[in-house]
């Protein structure tokens, strides 16, 4: 007998299927732009994948012979394109083992480590995580969603996709009380870039101050690292920091902002001197003082949410978990590509945790539901991502709250 629940069930079914093949279409349809692209970049008539990591080696190469790695290395590069280097100087003892391989076989390398890092990525991702989904369609999902980040992170040879995967399987030594190894792997991916400290209050939102002392202890390392930094070398720690703050603020060579807050809030400020309803000549003061005032802001609403109603379920535990990346990566203020690496998998466990609409029939939550689900799989516009996952933290806090108070 059809009833009206069987209807709207398979009407629900019938949007989720179009979805998922719109999804899958478009996800093939990139991979064979790829697979051109990159039988194009062997034959030259192209530029060679893992363009980012030519400015790893090029910079490794002149810090080897004495010269400055931090001026502009189009010519060093084999794709000439016009980058700067924008680690800190100890970091690039790190790629010291490529000066003596030439950029073919040291890009072959690089693409091996990358493979390898995307294997661990998924396996320590699943057992934090564990999904439902087949494995198969489950890495398809990972690997095309959100626009391209995997994909288009692993071609360019960003050092940023490995620094991402350490960050994300830290967090599944932190759910097995291995917080050493969890603070170890942030100390080393701040060594690369500093604000990834700010994951250090993931920790907090997740055990309230069981882990200050070693909160405090990282940024005591840290601040160690980086003064080790400016006594190596003080000219090379400033041109250091020269590059990270043209890179910070879109100058010279970049003309990006990210997608992060940092774009929105330079975006408010255009609007309020260009009807000069608002100038000051310490603007970039300002953006930088609201950065930190918006990931205040968030972390607080976050810590509030997520300890309002405490609940000692692993399940729950594994929700929050997801939930205060989530939290803590919307905080980073020039978010690019590569740092969405992280959101993948915790969105995904949330998906099939509270937006699962088979087993809630309530229509904003069926609406949400497949809102979020076609932009996480179908955006090809990053300028929506960001919109869609400050939302998406609003309404998980919501009915992750809601649930637990349901179940007290």
């Amino acid at each position: 007998m059809i009833t009206k629940k069987n209807i709207l069930e398979n009407f629900l079914n019938l949007i989720f299927f179009i979805i998922l093949v719109l999804f899958f279409f478009k996800s093939f349809n990139y991979s064979f732009y790829w697979f051109e692209y990159f039988q194009a970049s062997l034959k030259g008539q192209v530029e060679q994948i893992f363009w980012d990591f030519e400015v790893y080696k090029c910079a490794a190469d002149l810090f080897f012979n004495n010269q400055n790695p931090y001026n502009l290395l189009t010519e060093c590069t084999p794709s000439k394109k016009p980058f700067i280097h924008n680690y800190p100087p100890l970091t690039t003892f790190f790629f010291i083992p490529f000066v003596s391989i030439n950029f073919y076989w040291s890009k072959i390398l690089w693409g091996f480590i990358f493979l390898i890092s995307l294997f661990f990525f998924i396996i320590y991702q699943r057992k934090l995580f564990k999904s439902k989904i087949h494995y198969f369609p489950y890495f398809l999902i990972i690997l095309f969603c959100l626009d391209k980040t995997i994909i288009y992170s692993f071609f360019t040879g960003n050092l940023s996709f490995i620094l991402q995967i350490l960050l994300a399987c830290s967090f599944y030594f932190l759910s097995k009380n291995k917080s050493n190894i969890f603070f170890l792997i942030i100390v080393f991916i701040s060594c690369f870039k500093f604000y990834f400290l700010i994951f250090t209050l993931c920790p907090i939102l997740l055990h309230k101050f069981k882990y200050l002392k070693e909160v405090v202890w990282t940024f005591i390392f840290i601040s160690i690292f980086y003064l080790f930094n400016y006594l190596y070398d003080p000219e090379l720690f400033t041109n250091w920091l020269l590059n990270v703050y043209k890179i910070s603020i879109g100058k010279n060579y970049y003309d990006s902002f990210g997608i992060g807050s940092l774009n929105y809030i330079i975006f408010l400020n255009n609007f309020l001197e260009n009807n000069n309803i608002f100038n000051s000549s310490y603007r970039e003061y300002i953006e930088v003082f609201c950065t930190f005032l918006y990931l205040i802001f968030i972390t607080i609403i976050g810590y509030y949410y997520l300890n309002i109603n405490p609940t000692k379920s692993y399940k729950n535990y594994k929700i929050k978990t997801a939930i205060s990346i989530i939290i803590v990566g919307v905080c980073i203020p020039r978010l690019e590509i590569y740092e969405l690496i992280v959101f993948i998998i915790p969105i995904i466990f949330l998906f099939e945790n509270l937006y699962n609409f088979k087993e809630d029939r309530n229509i904003y939550k069926i609406f949400l539901n497949f809102l979020f689900i076609s932009l996480f799989l179908l955006n090809g516009d990053s300028g929506i991502t960001y919109p869609f996952l400050i939302v998406f933290i609003f309404s998980t806090l919501f009915f992750f709250n809601k649930r637990n108070k349901l179940n007290v």
